[in-house]
């Protein structure tokens, strides 16, 4: 058989094991429910539809092929390639069109399924393709350099935000010529365009621009290939001590005590790497952001309909952007440590799995904590009484290390990791969606995610005012956590015991 082909079969059945192929057979039913069951206009339904596409399956490959890397750096894999009959460009050429694949499969069903009529569908599978590929190519270029996970999601948030500007004139915000030398620009016009119709110079330049793109992506990566792996020149954690090594790490633990040197390693990592500050000030941006854009998309999209109503859900989703982020930030801290050796280390220091296991938890939660405060306040657009907002957020911030613990209790890698945030989403939106879709007491059903609790409890403290029902929820909210992590760290503590 071909060496590439093999390839890509042998990559197909590696993304199917690790649950690529089931984490979007979920997501792509909850984008269907969702879309059927909001009920929204044709126009605004179509938009989101392209927006979805646009910046979930078509760029797939940019979030997966990280995990794929690095597991394989780490196991030695790149290195036994370089010599093999597949080589880099085989190697390339297989991860472009394996996700590739994933992503073409899952857009066409999602725009079948959401709209059945009115799609082109060779425009719209050209437009995915072309988009892939490029994303998985930068997306390996980007962590080529890197043996962190962490450390390449936090860069990808750099990427993300310069290639996605084009989104602001696609939304009605802001245009510039600029956006034209942007690759998201041309995908934006053959995705909408399968829906839209295009026109042949328009359909010149994405085409001629994607492609143009992918080969000078592809010669980029396969330098970078050669640079970082073959080469293997002193990756960025490597030289600065990005994430420790577990010697240093270790000895900083015997020379301030388990707690303190724990603390003053995870501090140098956030002070010292502008990645992890941005990642710090997201839940503040994205609560600026809701500030601005909803009295926005009000005014021009939904003249008819008032979003005012609504302000205390939309509230209420933002409230669990802050212990999501560091949960996950801290769960793939866990990861990183089980994979590089030491948390097993650590094990025999005084400060113990479970000591480790705790101060994780203890510190995704009071960060989590002091960051959603001044994010309701730079919301702004729903008066939250003082102990409203308090008590909603001793509660929402438990989410943090349930997040944290999720991680270090469910995956055993890095790419399992990479799966299950990829579901994690859905634990922000099903609680909004619920409150938002179904009646009482049918909504209740919905706490079985925990978040349900606390975002009910917000939306009721401001909204009714009925204390009894509050305090409920917030009980309800804290007893939920509760058994989640107690399950969660018991499981953490039988896969260390397995590893043993």
């Amino acid at each position: 058989m071909n060496p590439i082909a093999a390839m890509v079969r042998w990559d197909v059945r590696l993304q199917r094991r690790y649950g690529f192929y089931t984490v979007y057979a979920v997501l792509t039913a909850f984008y269907v429910v969702a879309f059927v069951g909001l009920e929204l206009p044709a126009s605004v339904a179509e938009r989101g539809l392209v927006f979805i596409v646009l910046s979930d399956p078509a760029v797939l490959g940019f979030y997966f092929i990280a995990a794929l890397v690095l597991i394989e750096k780490r196991e030695g894999v790149l290195d036994a390639l370089v010599v093999s009959p597949l080589g880099v460009r085989g190697y390339l050429v297989s991860k472009v069109t394996s996700l590739t694949l994933l992503a073409v499969v899952v857009a066409t069903v999602l725009a079948l399924v959401v709209h059945p009529s009115g799609v082109n569908v060779p425009l719209l599978v050209l437009g995915v393709a072309l988009t892939s590929i490029p994303f998985v190519l930068v997306g390996f270029v980007s962590v080529a350099r890197f043996d962190s996970i962490n450390d390449y999601f936090l860069s990808a948030l750099l990427y993300g935000a310069v290639l996605y500007a084009p989104l602001l004139s696609f939304f009605g915000l802001f245009d510039t010529p600029v956006f034209y030398l942007l690759p998201v620009r041309p995908a934006l016009i053959l995705i909408d365009g399968a829906f839209h119709g295009i026109g042949s110079v328009e359909f010149v330049y994405a085409v001629g621009y994607l492609s143009l793109g992918s080969l000078l992506a592809f010669a980029v990566a396969e330098r970078e290939f050669h640079r970082h792996i073959v080469q293997h020149r002193p990756s960025r954690s490597e030289t600065n001590g990005g994430n420790g090594t577990k010697s240093s790490r270790l000895g900083t633990v015997r020379d301030l005590g388990p707690v303190g040197g724990m603390a003053l390693a995870d501090g140098k990592k956030w002070f010292r790497d502008p990645l992890l500050l941005v990642a710090g000030t997201g839940p503040l941006l994205l609560a600026l952001l809701a500030h601005v854009a909803l009295p926005f998309l009000n005014q021009h999209y939904l003249p008819t309909i008032s979003l005012v109503p609504y302000y205390p859900l939309v509230l209420g989703f933002v409230i669990t952007f802050p212990p999501y982020i560091y949960g996950f930030v801290v769960g793939f801290f866990v990861l990183e440590d089980r994979e590089q050796g030491v948390l097993a280390a650590l094990r025999t220091t005084p400060l113990t799995g479970r000591g480790y296991l705790r101060y994780r938890g203890a510190t995704a939660y009071l960060v989590g904590a002091v960051v959603t405060i001044p994010t309701v306040m730079l919301f702004g657009l729903v008066r939250v009484p003082p102990l409203v907002l308090v008590a909603v957020t001793v509660v929402v911030a438990l989410a943090g290390p349930a997040i944290a613990f999720l991680f270090a209790g469910l995956a055993r890698d890095s790419i399992e990791g990479v799966v299950i945030n990829k579901l994690l989403g859905l634990l922000l939106i099903v609680p909004v969606a619920g409150i938002a879709l179904l009646p009482e007491p049918w909504q209740y059903g919905v706490g079985i995610v925990p978040l349900y609790w606390p975002v009910k409890a917000l939306v009721a403290g401001v909204t009714d005012g009925i204390w009894l029902r509050f305090v409920a929820f917030l009980f309800l909210g804290v007893l939920s956590f509760g058994v989640s992590i107690r399950y969660l760290v018991q499981r953490f503590e039988r896969m260390a015991r397995d590893e043993r």
